[in-house]
Formats: structure tokens, sequence, C-alpha cells
């Protein structure tokens, strides 16, 4: 058989099983380079999301379709954004399944996210995605990434003391300058941070997130200390600010307060992490 004649019948075999595919709905994946910006409706320039409306005097996809938003207005449901003359608009189901079926990936990929949304859903997902990158607050290191990977790169690159703790269960660290990482059983990710003053050590406790959140933990510190025959006690519990620390970390943010004449070399205080709603 000449390669012709192999040729032909493998195309015409290829065009059996399109055919078959076509009419028992079998969907066939392939890759495709689009820009995005061309999905977006040509009005208000947002991602178009179904319901999409379409004005019936065009049929050329990209020419004048509008997302709900846009379709709701007044002006736009009687006359054409496109030709300026009275027009319904009419539900555009090809559009839709098309938009439907596009799947982009998270941006945060590379930070280990593996997710895939439809190209309107991305920015929605993004907003609450964990695998959104945080940052390293050494003035001096540029590094990014989730939680997951700070930690690492915290323990690893800058040898910052870590401490694995329960919730409600109380643990002990020196009352030395410098970060002390600590995460919860559940992975979550906290930085507690000790810097001299003039008159002792300030003590300020951070949650380490990638998005803006309402407080979800409390922390108590405390201190107890015998010293010259005198007896010293402190405590103090309060909500743990989240942040990303893309500024590094706060210098106006202290909420505990250990008076030089109570510090000593030895010197631990406690600590106990809680759930807000604990």
């Amino acid at each position: 058989m000449s390669n012709s004649a192999v040729g032909n019948r493998i195309a015409e075999a290829q065009q059996e099983e399109s055919c078959r595919k076509r009419k028992d709905g079998t969907a066939t994946a392939t890759s495709v380079t689009v820009e995005l910006e061309v999905l977006d409706c040509p009005v208000c320039f947002e991602p178009l999301r179904p319901p999409i409306f379409q004005s019936p005097r065009y049929v050329l996809w990209g020419i004048s379709y509008v997302h709900p938003a846009v379709a709701s207005s007044q002006i736009l449901r009687n006359i054409c954004h496109h030709c300026s003359r009275p027009s319904d608009y009419n539900r555009c189901h090809g559009i839709e399944k098309i938009i439907g079926s596009i799947q982009v990936p998270c941006s945060n990929t590379k930070y280990g996210c593996s997710m895939k949304t439809s190209y309107y859903e991305r920015e929605d997902h993004e907003t609450t995605c964990p695998h959104a990158p945080c940052f390293c607050p050494d003035t001096v290191c540029s590094f990014s990434g989730s939680t997951g990977m700070l930690q690492e790169h915290f323990t690893d690159e800058h040898k910052w003391p870590s401490t694995k703790f329960r919730y409600g269960w109380c643990f002990y660290t020196n009352i030395k300058e410098g970060i002390h990482v600590i995460s919860g059983e559940d992975g979550q990710l906290f930085l507690l941070n000790v810097a001299s003053e003039p008159f002792g050590c300030v003590i300020s406790v951070f949650c380490v997130q990638p998005h803006d959140t309402d407080p979800k933990f409390r922390c108590a510190l405390s201190l107890s200390y015998w010293k010259n025959g005198s007896y010293h006690a402190q405590s103090s519990e309060f909500q743990v600010p989240s942040m990303t620390l893309s500024d590094g970390l706060p210098r106006d943010c202290f909420l505990f307060i250990v008076p030089k004449f109570y510090l000593d070399e030895d010197s631990k205080i406690c600590v106990t992490m809680k759930k807000a709603s604990a």
C-alpha cells in the first residue's frame, strides 16, 4: 500500500472518530492559546460569565455580547452598544458553552496551587487561595511563597528557632531578641518577635496569612519570676493580627512588655495560642 493511501486511511479514521464523538457527545480535550482579554465584556471590560446576552443583529463572536450586569441596563436592553440601533438582547448559549469550557490555572501555581477554574472564576478563587504568597520579614531577604514554603525557609535559611504547639496548651520560649517561628497542629504559621528596648523587651505575635481576614486566633502571654526576694507576675491576652508581612514586621504592634529588671539569660515566657471561637 502506498504512503498516500495509508495517509488517506488514517485521515478517514480520524474523521470517523471525530464524527462519532460529536454524535455521542464525548468531549475531546485539546490545548489552545487565547488572550483572556478578548473574553471580557466590550462595555465594562469585566470577565464574561453566564448568562451572556447578544444582539440578534450580530452573530459574530466578540462584536456584540455582554454579561448580565451590562445587559440589565435599560439603555443596553433597547439599544445595541455596537451600532446604537434599537435591539433586544437574547441569551447566547453558544458563547456561554465556550466560556464555561475554558479552564485556566491559578496564578499561584508556582507556590503550589494546582487549582484550575473557568477564567471568569479565577479572580474569585485567588481572593481566597491558601497558596497565595506571603513574604519573609527579613529586610535583606526577598523570598516569598506559601506559608508552608515560608516556614521551611525560616527554619532552613534563617535558622530561626521553631516550636509546634497544640491550641489551648501552653509552651515556654526564651525571651531573646529575634524571631521565633511557631506553628499550630493545623499547620497555621505564626511569628513571635522579641525586640530589645532601653526599658526591657517588647513582644508581639503575628499570624502569617495571605489574605486579610478577621482575627481568628488569640494569644495569652504570661511571665512569673522571683528575684531578690520579690515575686513578679504579669499576663496579657490579645487578638493575633493577620498579615502577609509584605512590609516586614510592624514596629508599632507590641502587645507585651517585660521590664529589664526581670530579664535574665534564661528568662522564659509562657505562650498559649487559642482559636478565637474557643
